[in-house]
């Protein structure tokens, strides 16, 4: 069975799509097509459904990806052994972010890193905390940088920086809005919180316990699944938000969001490196891990 043809499979089975997996392999979907053909021959079962322009695996396909992608990885470690032998920094691996390190503070620090290393291919996958956690447990990823400490006995974690959060809303809303002279009118106002799984929202989870105020107990307008959307419906005056300073610096400097003063909350929180304990590293992984720690900050 060739290898190619495997690739193939398992990219068409990661994206759903015959397209998508050419581009990433930088193969036309012809070529894909006919990988997918050829084994689909040779296994004799029909591996995809092809329903108008979506692909949807089979159960046969099922079957073939677990053990096709343990295949692929083992020729990845395969590869990263020999060059760890060679004693090169060099080879591909994936980093999980949560939004605001992977939009304020990774991107400089990997675009550092790939200059000194140029053979090091690097993958940036962003999604909330949570779901980060889930893919570095899985292997999915061999780092991630995530805005909550994971309560996980199998992952290392390491406070990164600490991150200042701030409740902000449009000048407009703030004008309209009474003075607050009660911790109780905080149940009030109209929120826009990010969804379960957030980093931001566990920190303000937390704050608002100290008060204290369930977060039930929120007049919650709106839920969002990022740190971009959260920033558009402030402005656009629905309410008031927790956000990352980093997310919001460019909007309070132009006067687009204000911060509300005299929040009775004390907003904090610090990211964490995480990566599994029984994970084995690689040159090019363990020169990444240095070059974050030498930018790590007190938490």
């Amino acid at each position: 069975m060739d290898l190619r043809r495997l690739e193939a499979f398992c990219k068409v089975y990661d994206l759903r799509s015959f397209s998508k997996a050419g581009r990433d392999l930088y193969l036309s979907q012809p070529t894909i097509s006919a990988h997918i053909a050829t084994l689909e021959s040779e296994l004799g079962v029909l591996l995809f459904d092809r329903l108008g322009r979506s692909v949807l695996p089979t159960q046969a396909a099922d079957v073939l990806y677990g053990k096709a992608r343990r295949i692929m990885d083992m020729l990845k470690a395969a590869k990263a052994e020999v060059d760890a032998l060679r004693e090169r920094v060099s080879g591909e691996f994936s980093v999980g972010a949560s939004t605001i390190p992977g939009h304020f503070i990774l991107p400089s620090m990997i675009g550092e890193f790939l200059h000194t290393y140029p053979e090091v291919s690097i993958q940036l996958k962003i999604g909330d905390s949570e779901k980060v956690i889930e893919d570095v447990c899985a292997g999915r990823r061999f780092l991630g940088m995530v805005g909550v400490a994971p309560n996980r006995p199998e992952l290392a974690s390491t406070p990164f920086m600490r991150d200042e959060l701030v409740a902000v809303a449009s000048p407009e809303f703030i004008a309209r809005t009474p003075i607050l002279s009660d911790p109780e009118q905080l149940e009030r106002w109209p929120w826009i919180l990010r969804e379960r799984g957030s980093g931001a929202l566990a920190a303000f989870e937390s704050a608002l316990a100290r008060i204290p105020i369930p977060l039930r107990n929120l007049n919650t307008r709106l839920l969002v699944d990022s740190a971009h959307a959260v920033l558009q419906c402030a402005k656009a005056s629905i309410g008031v938000s927790i956000t990352s300073r980093l997310a919001a610096q460019a909007d309070l400097d132009a006067g687009r969001l204000a911060i509300i003063p005299n929040l009775p909350l004390r907003l904090e929180r610090c990211f964490h490196l995480i990566r599994r304990k029984d994970r084995r590293g690689f040159p090019a992984t363990e020169a990444f891990l240095e070059h974050l720690r030498s930018h790590c900050q007190s938490c």
